[in-house]
């Protein structure tokens, strides 16, 4: 399974010494009880010596000290599996096709991406190095010992697996249909949880909240009944497991005594052996059913990674430098070969110009910003990058070249330079001087540690105008030639908006600009306007140009007064 290999070979040699460390620790605990045989055996015929006492007690004590170093390998594999699995969710991300993303929604991909990476380290430490480390070395030592004091005891060791094994499956059936409803109901209350936590404001004003909960109530019920029932099934199979073993030691002690060929010590470590021998039957039918169950959990999350690529992106013409200009010819775009949301559309963006694309909602504008960041694929025409088809550029080549800014303005936890600049090194003075350009010298003014204060998680200490403003503020310190900007002011009132985008319209004219706007006095300044209805350019032109056309664009300049 490609997804387990890749994680476990970059974890390889800590598992190794993890497993290995695991073997000698269960050996030396089981040679160790036939030095205590050797001890018994000397003190009951008056030979005991100062020999059998020192290896047992070394025996002892560096057991007792390899417990103590394999809680290091232990604590990192455990982690880094846990974190590496996660990590490929992410890896996925950096080439998932778009369309794709879209249909899997956030909340359902951080549960699956949650429970996929839990599961799978489970696997790996919980069932296969719990098996290879503790189960299998318990199993076979226990038997060699338990053969070198009499071999014909190990028949009845195998004669009880068999027994253990036909009752442990009656009941193991039982647990794993319990478990695999405990499972559906935790996935039901993740779902009712998450969406609570991402959806407040929604949930809040539609007073849905006693709804989830009450349904939330109904589910944690559900868990907390099936728990209980499975710890009760717990409970009988290793009730009647160790009613199994302790008749099996009753049997193989009566059998010495009738005997009489075995030493005090030999009986004392047979039984104490046979318990040994017994345990990691039990524990590995317990852990196999949890196997199953993290199996299907892993399969969803595979699943998950499997989802189409887009090859597009480490595939075709590699992009070195553009100049910027951008041409569509006759583009054709429909969702999922439904009505056209573009249709026949051409038009051209010169290289260092800028211009705005307007409509009502659903008139295709943002699909035309996608088409050209290549995020969602054309059905028929051309879109031309420098004369080059689109369609054959390396994607993530293309997009060193190209800055995109949304309205969702994405501001990290960090300070404001940070936020800026990221990790370049640009004067003070420069810096400030774009805060004025994109009116946050008042809010620069107010801050107690001027390009040093911390903005907090998402931004929290600004309002939205505030972080729009700052992620318009990064495009001045941006070698992108193409900027687009996706509603990227709708945030900021009316009267900064204005300033803000005349400021970057003038600013930046050594690069490409395309604009999204709803409020059309902001876009006065932009070379030319492609007014969309429904998939299609209405109109285009200058500003005054399309007022005084008193067309399309002057019913929406009118509507949103």
């Amino acid at each position: 399974m490609k997804l387990f290999k890749e994680v476990i070979k970059s974890n390889l040699k800590t598992i190794i010494f993890y497993v290995l460390i695991g073997i000698i620790i269960n050996f030396l605990d089981l040679y160790s009880v036939t030095y205590y045989q050797k001890i018994l055996d000397a003190f009951q015929f008056h030979k005991l010596t100062i020999t059998p006492l020192i290896i047992y007690g070394l025996l002892l004590l560096i057991s007792t000290l390899l417990g103590y170093i394999e809680n290091y390998p232990e604590q990192q594999v455990k982690n880094k599996l846990y974190l590496d699995f996660k990590l490929q969710a992410l890896k996925k991300m950096k080439s998932i096709d778009y369309l794709e993303y879209q249909k899997i929604g956030t909340g359902k991909l951080t549960q699956k991406v949650e429970d996929g990476a839990t599961a799978s380290r489970d696997i790996i430490i919980d069932f296969w190095l719990k098996l290879i480390r503790y189960l299998l070395p318990i199993a076979i030592f226990s038997l060699i010992f338990i053969f070198r004091v009499k071999k014909e005891y190990v028949l009845f060791v195998f004669l009880g697996y068999i027994i253990v094994i036909i009752i442990s499956n009656l009941i193991l059936k039982k647990l794993y249909k319990l478990k695999e409803s405990i499972l559906l109901n935790q996935e039901f209350l993740n779902k009712h949880l998450v969406r609570g936590f991402m959806e407040l404001v929604v949930f809040r004003t539609n007073k849905k909240f006693d709804t989830e909960i009450k349904v939330s109530q109904d589910g944690i019920k559900n868990i907390v009944d099936g728990k209980t029932k499975i710890k009760l099934v717990h409970e009988i199979f290793f009730t009647v497991f160790a009613l199994i073993v302790n008749i099996l030691k009753i049997i193989v002690l009566g059998y010495a005594v009738l005997k009489s060929d075995l030493s005090v010590g030999a009986i004392v470590t047979v039984i104490s052996l046979l318990g040994k021998a017994y345990e990691p039957i039990a524990i590995f039918n317990v852990e196999y059913v949890d196997y199953k169950l993290n199996k299907i959990t892993v399969n969803k999350y595979i699943e998950l990674l499997d989802i189409k690529d887009d090859d597009a992106l480490n595939k075709g013409l590699i992009v070195k430098k553009l100049d910027g200009n951008i041409e569509l010819k006759n583009v054709t775009y429909s969702y999922n070969d439904n009505k056209n949301v573009i249709t026949n559309l051409s038009l051209k963006i010169n290289n260092n110009s800028s211009i705005a694309l307007v409509g009502e909602s659903g008139s295709g504008k943002s699909t035309i910003i996608k088409l050209i960041m290549g995020l969602i694929k054309y059905d028929k025409g051309n879109i031309l990058i420098d004369n080059k088809e689109l369609s054959k550029l390396n994607l993530n080549s293309f997009y060193d070249n190209v800055t995109y800014v949304s309205q969702e303005a994405p501001i990290f936890d960090g300070t404001l330079r940070e936020n800026l600049i990221f990790d370049k090194k640009i004067d003070d003075n420069k810096i400030i001087k774009v805060l004025s350009l994109v009116c946050l010298d008042k809010f620069y003014e107010k801050l107690e540690n001027g390009l040093d204060t911390e903005l907090g998680e998402k931004g929290i200490r600004m309002s939205g105008g505030e972080r729009q403003r700052v992620a318009l503020a990064r495009l001045f310190f941006d070698d992108s030639k193409i900027i687009i900007l996706d509603e990227a002011t709708s945030a900021i009132d009316n009267i900064t908006e204005k300033l803000v985008m005349k400021n970057i319209v003038k600013q930046l004219n050594n690069k490409t600009l395309i604009i999204i706007a709803h409020r059309l006095e902001t876009i006065k300044d932009v070379d030319k306007i492609y007014v969309l209805s429904d998939g299609i350019i209405q109109e285009e032109g200058k500003y005054s140009e399309l007022l005084n056309k008193n067309g399309y664009f002057t019913k929406l300049y009118k509507s949103a007064k």
